[in-house]
């Protein structure tokens, strides 16, 4: 008995730091997402332009206006404020809101719960 006391100890003490590190990932889904869908191409860090410009302070700013980033595709830089609306319609389908666009092969996000996981994540790296 005094054994089986002592086990069911140790494990509950090694569910506790498991448990927690489960809750603490579920808050990292738009992360995931972001690293699944964008981050071979993109960055969140400030000045961080790679084969695609950096996306940080992307929400509410301007398509085609990142400093030091020259190489946009077509239609990336006309008349597009990046929000809710226009993040989510360009993810499912780029080539819908920038029929020039160069993504490739990047296709979309056919996911719409994916898709709001990026969106909320690039949020937050975001100033405004």
């Amino acid at each position: 008995m005094k054994n089986t006391l002592l086990t069911l100890g140790c494990l509950a003490a090694l569910a506790v730091p498991f448990l927690s590190t489960i809750a603490a990932g579920e808050g990292d889904a738009g992360q995931v997402a972001f690293n699944t869908h964008c981050r071979n191409c993109h960055s969140t860090k400030p000045d961080d332009n790679r084969l695609g410009p950096t996306l940080h302070n992307i929400f509410g700013a301007k398509a085609g206006q990142v400093k030091d980033f020259g190489n946009y595709s077509g239609s990336l830089t006309a008349d597009i404020t990046w929000d809710e609306a226009t993040l989510d319609k360009f993810l499912a389908d780029p080539k819908s809101l920038a029929s020039s666009t160069t993504m490739t092969p990047f296709a979309g996000v056919p996911e719409a719960e994916q898709r709001k996981l990026i969106i909320d994540f690039l949020k937050t790296q975001s100033n405004s």
